[in-house]
């Protein structure tokens, strides 16, 4: 315990230190939120890319293999998986922020959509990132300096710790400070994650000898399903009403895993990143070279080394490995895993606290709040969302991961309003608002929430989490599509508000396709649906036994389905080249984006009706307090 809190200390001094910077440069208030649009390319990259893999890739992708094997390969696949997003979406929402003066998700939403309900759902989202997502990998974190320390510092005090650091860098920096120290945090976590796979290898004695193990437990009845996709599809009723046969793992599962992935990309906290850099110079070699390519290595290879590992001898888990290393050197190895995670949980923060004060609460109770009391209750609220973390990572733990399960497949479920924005301009505003309603319920019907929920108030469902082994966010997107599309076919004649209907301009007159392009449409959609079919969806099965002899050997010398996986990585590299550069879907532009002005409106004295709301809004969470408690006292809660 000499070195751990040493780093921690010199750490601490750094990243307040680069926060202090930060505040400065922002004028203390002035550019807090956003800043001033001016984050270069490459570090958005490297944000982008840390936030979006590093923390849960060394600690949930991991922990995956190590108990489960490469049965969900798509883990595998996450650096593909993120990157096409941020291709599809990420150029045309940085215009679109440029052209409209935005600088976050909830607020292009409402200047696009016109509704407070996709608001509201964003507001939820970013909360649950902020909360629970990223509350669940500090806890990760904190358990993990508890068995470094041997006991010394309990969970609760590890937690703290790492709550205090978090805060003290968000609050007093920004976003300036998220993004500049993001790319540093960035950086470390990737380091880490590379030497410990190497650390990894050398324990293992040497990728040989990993793979040995390997094999003697693919020859054993019990253990050698952790090497096969179980399926196309299982029809079970889900985990808590019937157990698949062998595991889970089947390619739909896959399919829907990659999915729920794909919920980062449209997050608030990654939104906030994309709408706050200067120029869309970076986006194509970020999604391609270091998001798939350099954050897709480390995913394949590197979370899938220490994984197997683990899966080997589960004693060389990841708290097992630091700890058999040396102290000074196990400390480093925690910091950088603890970079990984304060990068995107700072984010989330950030994203969370801006949504609340500046999307929700001043439109609607406060409209006079100057730029920097605006600034000013932000900090707060960060602050008490950081408590509320906090608190559940040591008070209530089981809840925290259950909202935890709902942030990424409620993240995915804005995929459409987002796509109706920036491709599908066929999408109306009653289809996209009606669709997200019931995605969310696709949602929550299929989460563990939901179901205890409904069986509280004696509704027993049928199924339990992800039946027919189909992750949450596929089931939300089904329901969220086919709304969308039923609505859409009869409200056609609804128009736009004045905003949207500028963005819809701009984009089509700005980003019109040329010859070239419309030429390698079909070349695209079929080189990126064989993709998905070999990589994430019923080809994976191929792989089963794609590398392997008669005699069921791994020709290889390794996982035949660990092999397919990092051949479909390369092939994935070149997809999401293709798609970047020569179908020109985030390729660099080199045109002035000139903000647009709405026609001027008269101001209305909303004060009257701001002070009734902010009167109903305290009763209203008064009695819901009340009620909570008593609810809890009545069936002993407490």
């Amino acid at each position: 315990m000499i070195w751990l809190p040493l780093y921690g200390l010199f750490y601490a001094v750094a990243t307040l230190y680069w926060a202090r910077l930060s505040a400065r440069a922002n004028g203390d208030y002035q550019t807090y939120f956003s800043a001033a649009h001016g984050l270069s390319p490459w570090i958005s990259a490297l944000v982008i890319a840390g936030a979006s893999m590093s923390g849960w890739a060394a600690l949930a992708g991991v922990d995956q293999i190590g108990r489960q094997g490469f049965g969900l390969a798509a883990v595998l696949q996450a650096g593909i998986a993120l990157a096409l997003p941020g291709v599809i979406f990420f150029k045309r929402i940085w215009l679109l922020g440029q052209r409209l003066r935005i600088s976050s998700l909830a607020e292009l939403l409402r200047a696009y959509w016109g509704s407070e309900f996709l608001t509201a759902v964003t507001a939820i989202v970013a909360v649950l990132f902020a909360v629970a997502f990223a509350g669940l990998q500090l806890q990760a974190l904190a358990r993990l300096m508890v068995a470094l320390g041997d006991g010394m510092v309990s969970q609760a005090m590890a937690s703290s710790l790492l709550g205090i650091l978090l805060f003290g860098s968000v609050v007093i920096g920004g976003m300036r400070a998220s993004g500049y120290l993001g790319a540093i945090q960035s950086v470390l976590a990737a380091a880490a994650l590379v030497v410990l796979a190497m650390f990894s290898l050398i324990d293992a004695g040497g990728f040989a000898a990993l793979n040995a193990g390997l094999t003697r437990m693919a020859a054993e009845p019990t253990t050698a399903t952790r090497f096969l996709v179980a399926g196309v599809v299982q029809f079970t009723a889900g985990i808590g009403k019937e157990a698949a046969a062998g595991h889970e793992g089947t390619a739909l599962a896959n399919l829907s895993f990659a999915m729920t992935l794909m919920g980062l990309q449209a997050s608030p906290m990654i939104m906030k990143v994309v709408l706050s850099t200067s120029s869309p110079r970076g986006l194509a070699a970020g999604q391609t070279w270091v998001m798939a390519g350099a954050f897709g290595a480390l995913a394949a290879f590197c979370m899938a080394v220490i994984g197997a590992h683990a899966l080997v001898d589960p004693a060389r888990g990841l708290s097992g490995l630091l700890s058999a290393l040396s102290p000074w050197f196990s400390a480093w190895l925690f910091i950088g895993l603890l970079a990984g995670v304060q990068l995107m949980a700072g984010l989330a923060l950030l994203s969370a606290g801006e949504t609340l004060v500046r999307h929700l609460y001043k439109p609607f109770f406060h409209s006079s709040l100057s730029r920097r009391d605006t600034v000013t209750v932000t900090r707060v609220v960060i602050g008490l969302l950081l408590l509320a973390s906090v608190l559940m990572q040591v008070l209530t733990p089981v809840t925290l991961s259950l909202l935890a399960s709902l942030a990424l497949p409620l993240s995915f479920q804005l995929w459409v309003p987002l796509l109706g924005m920036t491709w599908l301009r066929w999408m109306t505003r009653p289809a996209v608002v009606t669709g997200v309603g019931f995605g969310i319920a696709g949602v929550l019907l299929t989460e563990p929430l939901g179901i205890a929920v409904l069986s509280f108030f004696g509704l027993d469902l049928p199924w339990g989490r992800n039946p027919w082994t189909i992750y949450s966010a596929a089931w939300g997107m089904a329901a969220n599509t086919a709304v969308t599309l039923l609505v859409s076919a009869f409200t056609q004649r609804r128009g736009f508000g004045e905003e949207g209907e500028e963005a819809r301009r701009f984009l089509y007159v700005q980003l019109a396709s040329s010859t070239r392009i419309r030429a390698l449409r079909s070349t695209a959609w079929s080189v990126t649906l064989a993709w998905f079919f070999l990589a994430l969806g019923p080809g994976l099965i191929f792989g089963n036994y794609a590398f392997t002899d008669v005699e069921g050997h791994w020709t290889l010398g390794m996982p035949s389905l660990w092999g397919w996986s990092l051949m479909l990585w390369v092939a994935g590299l070149g997809l999401v080249w293709f798609l970047a550069y020569k179908m020109e879907m985030a390729s660099p532009l080199a045109i002035d984006v000139p903000a647009y002005t709405p026609r001027p409106r008269l101001k209305q004295n909303r004060i009257g009706a701001e002070r009734e709301r902010r009167r109903v809004a305290l009763i209203t969470l008064v009695i819901g307090f009340s009620l909570a408690v008593i609810a809890a006292m009545s069936f002993g809660r407490l």
